[in-house]
């Protein structure tokens, strides 16, 4: 494994002890949940379009993966340490992807989207690697990043992600990025449907929601990226 995947790897399990007992420890009322296809989802704004760039550095357009499938789609970092952002989300999706591995309403129909906030750090190769992590299976797990900075930024004011770069008493970059965890559930048509934070995000609540997607569409299909 690279020394790259090794400090991803090594924020996630840091940041997660730390946030430790707190991370899923959701109020016992909060996890009664109302059953998949009993409520609505409804349309909170389109899927921005953005060209992004693969794990083979291939522009691709963000629409291939926000489209034909229900999809959880997530801004990270590899180096980020903070126990309420990037390890949540991360942690998230490797809980529910599991669970959705076995669900006869998910697999095949779940996908989930990483697209990373530092496309200076975060190149192609080092996605190639996390993405390789965490390939197979029936609930694909994508990885993208970004040309630069500034072909990011109309992304991320479309979503309203916003972002600061850290930056020491010199002045200079640390490498950490502040920013608000947000992970978006998007419907096979490309409308976003929900909204978590990271005092909402849940692997049984993203779950969920996820169902009552697959239910209203029951065609969605995450076996090719539309194109």
């Amino acid at each position: 494994m690279s020394a790259s995947c090794n400090i991803a790897r090594g924020a996630v399990a840091v940041a997660l002890a730390l946030a430790a007992p707190s991370a899923f420890a959701a109020d016992p009322a909060v996890t009664r949940l109302p059953a998949p296809g009993s409520y609505a989802l409804h349309p909170i704004q389109r899927a921005p379009e953005a060209l992004l760039l693969d794990t083979q550095g291939e522009r691709t357009p963000l629409s291939a993966y926000t489209r034909g499938a229900v999809t959880a789609l997530g801004f990270f970092y590899s180096r980020c340490a903070d126990p309420l952002g990037c390890p949540v989300a991360w942690s998230t999706f490797e809980a529910a992807r599991k669970e959705a591995e076995t669900d006869p309403l998910l697999k095949g129909r779940l996908r989930l989207v990483f697209i990373s906030l530092d496309p200076t750090r975060d190149t192609p190769s080092v996605m190639r690697m996390l993405e390789t992590e965490e390939k197979g299976g029936d609930v694909p797990w994508v990885f993208l990043t970004g040309a630069s900075e500034g072909e990011m930024t109309p992304l991320l004011a479309a979503v309203g992600q916003d972002i600061a770069h850290v930056r020491d008493r010199a002045g200079r970059r640390t490498g950490a990025i502040n920013h608000m965890l947000k992970v978006f559930l998007i419907d096979p048509e490309g409308w976003v449907r929900e909204i978590y934070s990271t005092a909402f995000l849940t692997p049984d609540g993203l779950l969920n929601d996820a169902r009552t997607l697959a239910m209203e569409f029951p065609g969605a299909s995450n076996a090719v990226a539309v194109r």
